[in-house]
Order: C-alpha cells, then sequence, then structure tokens
C-alpha cells in the first residue's frame, strides 16, 4: 500500500512540481486557495492555510504519512512592508500546522530559505552554520524553522533562488505568496515582450529549478531524513549572468537585460551579496544528484517550448 503524501499549496510552482514527481509513489491529496490544478491524480480540497480548525479536520479524515508545507509568502520586498501579514503565515500558521501534525503523528516537511543567513560568508552555507537573518521575510522563515524543528522527526529544506515553468493555467491565476510568477518564469516574459529588465550583478545564488528542487525533496521523505537539508547545486552565479544564461539557452534576446547593483536598483530592503548553499548533506549523506545548469535549461527549455 502506497504511502498517503499531502501539500498545502498545490496550485503553487514547487507544490505542482511535487505533485508531478511523486503521483507513481504515493496516494496523493493536497489543497490550494487561489489556483485548483484539477488533476485526475490528486484528492484537493480548497483550503486557506490560516483556517486552522478546516486543516485539522482534513488531516484527521486522511491521516497521511507525510504533510510537506509550500505555502507561504515569499516576496522579500512585500514582507517588509506588510509584516503583520507576513508573521501570520510564515509562522502563526505554520505554528499551528505542526501542533496539528505532531497531534496526529505526522511528519512534516517545511520549506525554507536561504534568507534565513545573513549573506556576508565568502563561502556557500551548509547547515551548520548559524542564521542571522537581515530582512524580516527571513525573520519568519528561521522562526518558522525553529518550531518545526521542536519536533526532531520534522524536516526542513532550504532553496536558494527557485525557478522554473509554472503550468500557464496556473500561472495567470492569483497566488496567496504575493508573487505571481516566479524569477524565471518573470524573465521570460519580459524578454517575450521585448521588455528590457534590470538585473542585479552583485548577488551570488545557487539556483535550483523547481522540478529538482521538489524530487529533492520527496528524496529526503523516502530516505527518512530529518532536520535540516540545504538542497541547491553545485553553483555559485550572479543574478545577472543567470538570466543572460536563460535568455541564450531559450534563443531570447539576451540584449535586453542591464546590469545594476542592488543600490542602483533602488531596493528597500536588504538580502545580502552571498545567497550560495552547500548542499552535501544530501547529495553526499543521502546520495542525491543533482541537475547540472545545462540540465536544468534544457529542462527549462523543453517546458518553455511546450508550454506546460
Amino acid at each position: 500500500m502506497k504511502e498517503k503524501l499531502f501539500v498545502l499549496g498545490i496550485g503553487g510552482l514547487t507544490g505542482s512540481k511535487i505533485l508531478e514527481a511523486a503521483r507513481d509513489d504515493f496516494e496523493m491529496f493536497g489543497s490550494y486557495n487561489f489556483r485548483d490544478p484539477k488533476l485526475s491524480f490528486v484528492k484537493s480540497v480548497n483550503l486557506d492555510i490560516t483556517n486552522t480548525s478546516k486543516i485539522g479536520q482534513i488531516l484527521e479524515e486522511v491521516k497521511p504519512d507525510v504533510v510537506i508545507n509550500t505555502i507561504g509568502i515569499n516576496n522579500v520586498d512585500y514582507c517588509e512592508k506588510h509584516p503583520e501579514e507576513a508573521w501570520k503565515i510564515n509562522v502563526l500558521a505554520v505554528e499551528e500546522i505542526c501542533k496539528i501534525t505532531k497531534k496526529i503523528g505526522i511528519k512534516l516537511v517545511q520549506l525554507s530559505s536561504d534568507s534565513v543567513f545573513d549573506g556576508n560568508k565568502q563561502l556557500p552555507y551548509d547547515e551548520a552554520d548559524i542564521p542571522k537573518p537581515i530582512n524580516y521575510y527571513g525573520k519568519t522563515k528561521l522562526e518558522s524553522e525553529n518550531i518545526v524543528l521542536e519536533n526532531p522527526d520534522n524536516v526542513v529544506v532550504r532553496a536558494s533562488v527557485l525557478y522554473g515553468y509554472l503550468l500557464r493555467k496556473l500561472a495567470e491565476l492569483e497566488s496567496s505568496s504575493k508573487k505571481s510568477i516566479n524569477f524565471g518564469q518573470w524573465l521570460i516574459n519580459k524578454l517575450i515582450t521585448n521588455e528590457k529588465v534590470r538585473i542585479i550583478t552583485d548577488e551570488y545564488s545557487s539556483p535550483i529549478i523547481a522540478d529538482d528542487f521538489a524530487r529533492s525533496i520527496l528524496h529526503i521523505v523516502k530516505h527518512g531524513g530529518s532536520g535540516i537539508f540545504h538542497s541547491a547545486p553545485k553553483l555559485q552565479i550572479t543574478r545577472y549572468d543567470f538570466s543572460v544564461k536563460i535568455a541564450k539557452s531559450l534563443d531570447l534576446p539576451f540584449e535586453l537585460i542591464e546590469p545594476v547593483s542592488n543600490k542602483g536598483l533602488g531596493r528597500d530592503v536588504n538580502t545580502g551579496f552571498n545567497k550560495c548553499l552547500n548542499s552535501e548533506k544530501l547529495s553526499k549523506n543521502l546520495n542525491y544528484r543533482f541537475l547540472t545548469l545545462d540540465e536544468s535549461l534544457d529542462l527549462l527549455k523543453t517546458q518553455f517550448r511546450e508550454g506546460k
């Protein structure tokens, strides 16, 4: 008999990719707020993450083996301007989910971010590095991590820059993350319409395509992982250079991409210069092989051309 997997946020980029990757190995359940993927192999329900009584009722009925929470406000600038809403979704809702899963005896996987670090380290951050968030989004993610890890069986998976191609029927709908589409898709949409974009040159990261991120999360679950894991390919690249690579791989006009510093972009929020993550714990201890950048861009190209 297959284990039951319940994914909170199946209409988002990561949630939808987890569904695709898990469909053959798990009995699938999931929730959505604005975006319903309407997939035949998933038993889905419309659910607001702040409605904890309904979450508890549903999880009591389904009794999944694992819950993966992909929901959160991940727009850094939005969190800075709307701290109460960010805390409500990114922290308080997670706290309630933890209480429910602990009571029922369910393993919880919580997604997190490189933003828990200050970005001042010269080398990529590993799981043993001490978090020191420098913006409100990072503070909410660190607080949610601490809550989740009070249960030693739970898992926190951190990512750096996440990108991918979301189903068009979903991408066009409102998103509870306050970021309607991810960076990669945003860039593609701009270049398709011949719009100039300004991309920062003074921030390094380890971008991971959402398909690979989803598979890595499931790999951790299948291998009984617990605690903190970083999920990122062995890559250190500026947002500008990464954007140019995306454009060239899709035969889009990379000349429209203009380099700019964080300061020149006029952002009100500090994100740090180094957002790179070291994922050796996952790759060596659990033998997970990340896609290379070329493999990831080939996958993105296929999805882009097929309009998936």
